[in-house]
């Protein structure tokens, strides 16, 4: 099935596909934003008296980028910038913008597709600083596109006219799997895209429920495991130096409270130092928040971490989101990303 648009080109399924998925997203985004606001309280305003830490909220699945945070916690690294943390790993990727922009969460992680279409879309979001980066090394990132070992497939142009797993059609994962096929040569618009969540993949491929999909640590590991094997790593397909996630907030609140911004963004530069010169204390770490067992964090691949949001990586994204329909035209990035 396909369409022809106003300008008289020929889309195919799997572009509208996109666009209705960009759509749902959209909607989503508007309508649990405006649910979120009109229920909002002053709690997320609630501070310590002026001889005390100010008190925030972060927003996070709870996956390895965090260990970085919890180590800041043990070390008084936020204690030192005037900050008490408390971290909510219950608000999902879809509700984390909603949360944010009715100030129920002061900050929170979205991967960068996912903040360009809401800044597209209107909403406040401002990207303060990575939370998650490509290693930019191939063979050894922390997400890659897998397949079953007996697969007979070898490369990722092989998965045209077959069945992909991604955590969500619109968000920098399906990013990374059409972009690993496209940079093999081969038509992504040709790979059918279905959502799965991360923890499913392991099963979903050994079980031969998919041919093909792409994941993200611990169960990049966890799939490997199960006999599936990387053949594109997609991340580094997409930019060389790829901010994957970034911790973000609203305008408003950058504008209402600069110093609490800056004191966090100061806070997180300080822990990922600590971070980048203690591995083993990182590995060690993550299994005490998440289920992933000291075994696996000890061999897993550990995210980068870096300083500042790639602004080149975001103009690559936001062009990649255009061309696969999710946005009509670019956000202005001088809006999305905090200087």
């Amino acid at each position: 099935m396909s369409r022809t648009t106003r300008t008289g080109r020929h889309l195919p399924a799997t572009a509208l596909l996109r666009r209705g998925a960009a759509g749902v997203l959209a909607a989503t985004l508007l309508t649990t934003t405006l649910a979120a606001c009109n229920s909002a309280d002053d709690s997320a305003d609630a501070a310590a008296s002026a001889d005390g830490p100010t008190r925030i909220t972060l927003a996070s699945s709870p996956l390895g980028h965090l260990a970085p945070i919890y180590l800041a916690q043990d070390k008084g690294i936020f204690a030192k910038h005037g900050l008490e943390v408390e971290v909510d790993t219950e608000t999902s990727d879809l509700t984390s913008v909603p949360s944010v922009l009715s100030r129920k969460v002061d900050f929170a992680t979205g991967d960068l597709t996912t903040l360009i279409v809401a800044r597209t879309q209107g909403l406040d979001v401002k990207a303060v600083v990575p939370a998650s980066a490509s290693t930019g090394q191939a063979g050894a990132d922390y997400g890659a596109l897998v397949v079953a070992g007996d697969s007979g497939i070898t490369s990722p142009k092989q998965l045209e006219g077959k069945t992909v797993a991604v955590n969500i059609l619109t968000n920098i994962a399906a990013a990374a799997a059409r972009e690993a096929v496209r940079t093999d040569g081969g038509d992504s618009d040709a790979v059918k895209l279905v959502e799965i969540p991360f923890p499913q993949v392991p099963a979903a491929i050994s079980e031969g429920r998919v041919d093909g999909a792409w994941v993200v640590e611990p169960f990049l590991s966890a799939a490997k495991a199960q006999g599936a094997v990387p053949i594109g790593w997609g991340f580094t397909d997409l930019a060389e130096d790829l901010t994957v996630s970034a911790w973000y907030t609203s305008g408003a609140f950058i504008e209402q409270k600069p110093e609490v911004v800056t004191a966090f963004r100061d806070a997180i530069r300080e822990a990922y130092a600590y971070a980048r010169e203690h591995e083993d204390e990182v590995r060690a770490k993550i299994p005490t928040f998440t289920q992933i067992t000291p075994e696996v964090a000890s061999k897993m691949t550990i995210t980068g971490w870096r300083d500042e949001v790639s602004r080149q990586a975001a103009e690559k994204l936001a062009g990649y989101a255009q061309r696969d329909g999710l946005i009509d035209t670019a956000p202005n990035l001088d809006e999305l990303i905090l200087p």
